[in-house]
């Protein structure tokens, strides 16, 4: 039987957020912003690439028991993440287009294991994410 140790989650979310950046910079992305804090809640990782601005939804596992990271990202935690995202543009205006990102990441005990959902959802319709089932 193989025995996995597992990580405290704060770490694992630091470490999770940490890849996710690294994983849009060797893509070509600027990171913009991380941990964005609002009183209703918080933006993971703001990105850009050319005219393209993302707010990206981080969620990271080290255990599948409660389903993958994207599974948690429901129509809910959509419309806070467009919420939060509103209020940041309002603060920093961006002529481009605007983006939601989901990239759920996997720890596997040795490394981890990413999905990225590009253009995940869209504010006007967030009750029906595109990046489900996969």
């Amino acid at each position: 039987m193989l025995w996995k140790r597992l990580i405290p989650a704060a770490t694992l979310g630091r470490r999770g957020e940490r890849r996710a950046a690294w994983f849009y910079r060797l893509r070509g992305y600027a990171v913009v912003a991380r941990n964005v804090r609002f009183r209703s809640g918080e933006i993971d990782i703001i990105v850009r690439r050319g005219r393209t601005l993302a707010f990206v939804e981080v969620k990271t596992r080290q255990s599948l028991a409660a389903g993958a990271g994207y599974d948690a990202v429901d129509p809910h935690k959509q419309r806070q993440l467009i919420t939060l995202a509103t209020l940041w543009l309002a603060r920093h205006p961006h002529p481009g287009e605007i983006r939601y990102d989901v990239l759920s990441l996997f720890w596997n005990g040795r490394r981890f294991a990413v999905t990225h959902f590009a253009d995940a959802f869209r504010a006007e319709e967030s009750e029906r994410p595109r990046f489900r089932g996969l």
